[in-house]
C-alpha cells in the first residue's frame, strides 16, 4: 500500500457511490477520504444499517417500495405459511421436512403453470446447510447444490452455470449471495432460518422480486410460524400479506431515518468541543435508557453548561434550543484503585444526556456515570438551588398504558416496626408479580419493580426505583432516548393513578405530606446501603478516617411535626443531620461546624446529605407508620382479615349426612358412611380426576391425593389434608384450625411428583393406612408421574371452620399457612368448611 502513490485530492468533481450503505467501512471511508473536495452521491437500497452506524449524507431522493410495485420494477409476494409439521422427537428436523417438502409442491405447481422458476433454500450457518442437504435429499426429489463462502469462485461459477442449464432444481446457500448477483428466475424461497434484521430482509426479497425475465409469476416465500420479528411486524406469521407490509415496513424505516438525521441536525450550538471530537456525529449515540428525574421550580436554560468538576474535562458538548436538550462527553483521569503507582492510570470517558419537558417542569438526565451525588451538584450548579425528586406515586404513573404487564423484580418496604425483621424484601421471577398476595398489602409497601410489557402494540421493558429512577433495559438512539423521556413526562403529568391488572397494584404506596403526623422512633437507610454499603470518610482532628456506613448507629434525637434531628456516631465520629420535610433541601447537616461525611462508593464518592437528598431516610412513627421524604406510608387499617375468605368452599355437612366430628371410622364397627372422608371419596370420584388416592394412617402424605392431567400435557396433584370438627357445631376453635394446616405445610416434603407417587404405591403394596385408589390404577398414577409441569395444591376440609364469622386469630393461621406455600411456589391454600 505504501508503494501507491495518493491521487490529487482534486482528481474528481463529483463521486457517485453504489451500495453506500458499506460507506462507512473503514476502506470506503479511507478512499473518500481522499477527495474531500469532490461532491458525493450516495445510492443504496437500504439506507440505515443492522449496526446502526452512520451513512454519512442527507436523503435527497428516495424511490420507496411501494412505487416500484406501482411501476411494476417488483412484482407480486407471496408468504405461504409452513404449518402442517408431522410429529417429531426432533421439532426442528419436523419443521425442516415440512418446509422442504412445501417448496417442492410449490415448484411443481409454478412449473406446471408454465413458470420457469427456480428454488433457493436459505439458512444462516454452515452446519445447517449441510445438515438441509442431506435432508432434501432423503425426503425430496429436487435437485440442489449448496453455495457457501468456503467454495471456489470456480465450483461457484460451475454452480450457477448448471442452475441457469436447467440442470438443477435450486441452490442451497448460507445467508445470502452476494450483492450483484442476479437470476430472476429464483421464485422460490424455502426460508429454514429466516432474518432478523430489516435491512437484510429486504435485500434478500430484492432477489426474488425482481420482474425482468419472460415466463416468471410471483415470488414466494415459505416458512414456519417461527415468530421472527422485523421492526415490530410478524412477517413469518400467518396471514401476513407481504405486498402490503413489505413496502410499509420499509417507507416507515425510511422515515425514521430521515427524522432521525433531522432530529441531531438542530444540535448546532457546539460547547466547548476539542478538536480530536470536532466530526464526532451524534448518530454513534447509543446512551442506555436510564434516567434520573427532578422537578424544577422554574423554566430551564439548557444553554446553560454544567460543571463537571475539577476531576472531570469536559471534551464534547452540542446544544438543542429547538428539542431542550444537550449532550455532553468528559474525560477523567484517576489513579487505579489497586496500586499506588502514580504512571498506572484511568482514562474514563461518559455520556451525559440532559432534556427539560417544559410542559412538566421535569429535567431528565441520562449519564453513563450514576452517582446520585454527581447528578445533584450538576443540577444544583446550574439552577441554583437543590432540585425535588419525584416521590414514587409520581414515578409510578410511568406505568400507565401498558397492557400485559408482568414484573420479574419487585420490592416490598416492610411495614412492621421492628429491628429484628427484614425492612425489604425483594422478589425475582418469571412472574413474580404472582407472588403478590392480599395479606401481603398488610406487610408491606409498594417498593421499586421491573417488568415488561406491551405499549402501543411494541414490547416495551420498565423499572422504577423510589430514587426517582425510571429506566429500561435498552439502548436508545439519541433521537429514541428524548422521545422515551418526553412520552414519560406526559404520563407523570397526568395525576392519574396507574393500574398495571397485575398484583402489583395491590401494593399501596404513600400519601404527600407537609407535616409529620407522629413521633419519628428511629430512621433506617435506604435499601441500597444495605446491598452495597458504602465507604463512610471523614476527618477527626485533622486526620482521615473511614468505615463502613453500616458500622454507624443512627440515632433520632429529637423530633416534631416539622423534622428531626439524627445524630450518626461511630469510630470518633460524631455529627448532626437535620430533616425537615416542607423544605428543600430536606436534608442538610445541623450547622456549619458540623464534620462532613463523605460516602464513596467504589470510586464515586458524594457527600452524605446529597446522598439523603436523592436517597431519603426511613423514619418510623409511634403510630406503626413510615415516612420517606414527603410521602407517608401509614400503618395496617384494623381490623383487617388477612385470609380471602373465597377461598374458602362451604359444605352443607348436615345436607349431605355427614357427622361434623367424625373424620374416619375405625375397625371397630363404627359407621363409615357418616365420615368426612367418605363424603370426601364420593365427591372427588369424578371424570376430570384421572387417580384418586385414598390414605388415612401414620405416616401418609394425605388423606387424598388427586392427580389431574393439565391442557399443557403437565399435571395438577391436589393433596387433601381432613380433620373432624372439635364440636357438634362449626366455631371458631383453635385447635380445629392449628393440626390440618400444620398437616399441609408439612406435606410440601411430598411435592415431588415421582416420589410422591412411588411412596403411595409402596404404602397401598404393604397396606400401610387405607392405602387404595378410589379412581385409576397403578399403571395411570406411574405414566402421570413422568408428566411436566407438575402443579400442587393443598386443600384443608375442615367442617369446625365457618366462612361467615372467621375471627382474625384463625385467619392468620390460614393465611400463614397459604402464604408459605406459595412461596414455595405452590398454589394458594383452599379450605372446605362450614357456611
Amino acid at each position: 500500500m505504501e508503494q501507491i502513490p495518493v491521487p490529487p485530492a482534486d482528481l474528481f468533481d463529483l463521486i457517485l457511490v453504489d451500495e453506500a450503505h458499506h460507506s462507512p467501512a473503514a476502506s470506503w471511508t479511507a478512499t473518500l477520504d481522499m477527495f474531500k473536495d469532490a461532491r458525493r452521491v450516495l445510492f443504496t437500497a437500504t439506507p440505515f444499517r443492522r449496526d446502526d452506524r452512520e451513512i454519512l449524507g442527507r436523503f435527497a431522493y428516495t424511490y420507496d417500495l411501494k412505487r416500484a410495485y406501482q411501476d411494476g420494477v417488483f412484482g407480486h409476494i407471496q408468504f405461504q405459511l409452513v404449518d402442517q409439521i408431522p410429529p417429531g422427537e426432533n421439532r426442528q428436523q419436523m419443521e425442516d421436512i415440512a418446509v422442504a417438502q412445501a417448496a417442492e409442491r410449490k415448484l411443481a405447481a409454478d412449473r406446471g403453470a408454465g413458470f420457469d422458476h427456480l428454488l433457493m433454500v436459505r439458512t444462516d450457518s454452515k452446519k445447517r446447510a449441510t445438515e438441509l442437504v442431506q435432508l432434501y435429499e432423503t425426503h425430496t426429489g429436487l435437485r440442489l447444490k449448496l453455495i457457501q463462502g468456503t467454495h471456489s469462485l470456480a465450483y461457484v461459477k460451475r454452480v450457477l452455470a448448471n442452475l441457469a442449464a436447467n440442470e438443477l432444481d435450486g441452490i442451497i446457500c448460507v445467508n445470502m449471495l452476494g450483492e450483484g448477483f442476479d437470476m430472476p428466475r429464483l421464485k422460490i424461497a424455502a426460508v429454514h432460518s429466516p432474518h432478523r434484521s430489516l435491512a437484510v430482509t429486504l435485500q434478500f426479497i430484492g432477489r426474488f422480486a425482481r420482474t425482468a425475465g419472460e415466463r416468471l409469476g410471483d415470488a414466494t416465500f415459505l416458512a414456519t410460524a417461527s415468530g421472527v420479528k422485523v421492526e415490530a411486524e410478524k412477517l413469518y406469521s400467518a396471514g401476513a400479506v407481504w405486498s402490503d407490509i413489505i413496502p410499509n415496513l420499509s417507507a416507515a424505516r425510511v422515515q425514521r431515518e430521515v427524522e432521525a438525521r433531522e432530529f441531531i441536525e438542530t444540535f448546532g450550538h457546539d460547547v466547548g468541543t476539542i478538536p480530536d471530537l470536532s466530526d464526532m456525529s451524534l448518530y454513534s449515540l447509543s446512551p442506555y435508557a436510564h434516567v434520573k428525574i427532578y422537578r424544577l421550580r422554574e423554566a430551564f436554560d439548557i444553554n446553560a453548561v454544567p460543571n463537571f468538576g475539577v476531576d472531570r474535562e469536559q471534551i464534547f458538548g452540542r446544544v438543542s434550543e429547538d428539542t431542550n436538550s444537550s449532550v455532553y462527553v468528559t474525560r477523567m483521569r484517576s489513579p487505579v484503585p489497586w496500586s499506588t503507582d502514580d504512571t498506572l492510570i484511568d482514562v474514563e470517558y461518559d455520556l451525559f444526556i440532559f432534556y427539560f419537558d417544559p410542559a412538566s417542569s421535569l429535567l431528565f438526565i441520562c449519564a453513563s456515570s450514576r452517582g446520585d451525588g454527581l447528578y445533584r451538584r450538576l443540577v444544583r450548579d446550574l439552577v441554583g438551588y437543590d432540585p425535588k425528586i419525584l416521590r414514587l406515586s409520581e414515578l409510578n404513573r410511568a406505568l400507565k398504558e401498558l397492557e400485559q404487564a408482568r414484573f420479574y423484580n419487585v420490592g416490598m418496604r416492610n411495614r412492621q416496626q421492628s429491628s429484628l425483621t427484614e425492612s425489604y424484601r425483594m422478589l425475582t421471577g418469571s412472574h413474580v408479580d404472582e407472588a403478590i398476595r392480599a395479606e401481603d398489602a398488610r406487610l408491606f409497601h409498594r417498593g421499586h419493580c421491573f417488568g415488561s410489557a406491551i405499549e402501543n402494540g411494541n414490547e416495551v421493558t420498565i423499572g422504577l426505583s423510589s430514587a426517582s429512577k425510571i429506566w429500561s433495559n435498552t439502548s436508545f438512539t439519541l433521537p429514541e432516548l428524548l422521545g422515551w423521556c418526553k412520552n414519560l413526562a406526559r404520563k407523570i403529568l397526568d395525576e392519574r393513578a396507574a393500574v398495571t391488572g397485575s398484583n402489583l397494584d395491590l401494593l399501596q404506596m404513600g400519601e404527600i405530606i407537609d407535616a409529620i403526623p407522629a413521633r419519628v422512633l428511629w430512621a433506617e437507610w435506604d435499601k441500597d446501603i444495605y446491598i452495597d454499603p458504602p465507604i463512610a470518610k471523614f476527618e477527626i482532628a485533622g486526620r482521615p478516617a473511614e468505615d463502613s456506613l453500616t458500622q454507624f448507629s443512627l440515632e433520632v434525637e429529637e423530633s416534631d411535626a416539622k423534622g428531626a434531628r439524627l445524630l450518626l456516631e461511630g469510630l470518633g465520629l460524631e455529627t448532626r443531620i437535620q430533616f425537615k420535610i416542607a423544605e428543600s433541601p430536606q436534608f442538610s447537616y445541623l450547622s456549619d461546624d458540623q464534620v462532613k461525611v463523605e460516602l464513596a462508593f467504589g470510586r464515586r464518592v458524594e457527600d452524605i446529605v446529597d446522598y439523603l437528598n436523592d436517597n431519603p431516610l426511613n423514619l418510623m412513627l409511634d403510630d406503626w407508620s413510615r415516612v420517606c421524604g414527603d410521602e407517608h406510608f401509614p400503618a395496617p387499617a384494623e381490623p383487617y382479615n388477612p385470609f380471602d375468605i373465597q377461598q374458602i368452599r362451604v359444605i352443607d355437612w348436615q345436607g349431605v349426612g355427614v357427622d361434623i366430628t367424625t373424620e374416619y371410622a375405625d375397625n371397630r364397627g363404627r359407621v363409615l358412611g357418616s365420615s368426612i372422608q367418605v363424603f370426601l371419596a364420593r365427591q372427588l370420584d369424578i371424570v376430570e380426576n384421572a387417580v384418586v388416592y385414598w390414605d388415612h394412617g401414620s405416616g401418609e402424605a394425605a388423606d387424598f391425593i388427586v392427580l389431574r392431567p393439565a391442557a399443557d400435557d403437565g399435571v395438577d396433584v391436589t393433596l387433601y389434608h381432613c380433620k373432624g370438627a372439635g364440636g357438634v357445631q362449626p366455631g371458631n376453635r383453635v385447635d380445629d384450625v392449628y393440626e390440618v394446616c400444620a398437616q399441609a405445610v408439612k406435606s410440601m416434603i411430598w411435592c415431588d411428583l415421582p416420589r410422591l407417587v412411588d411412596r403411595s404405591l409402596d404404602r397401598m403394596r404393604r397396606r400401610k393406612g387405607v392405602g387404595r385408589l378410589v379412581r385409576g390404577d397403578d399403571a395411570l398414577m406411574l405414566e402421570l408421574a413422568t408428566r411436566r409441569p407438575a402443579r400442587f395444591g393443598m386443600v384443608v376440609v375442615q367442617p369446625g371452620i365457618t366462612r361467615g364469622n372467621l375471627e382474625p386469630r384463625l385467619a392468620e393461621v390460614l393465611a400463614a399457612s397459604s402464604y408459605y406455600l406459595v412461596r414455595g411456589g405452590h398454589q394458594q391454600l383452599e379450605v372446605w368448611a362450614s357456611a
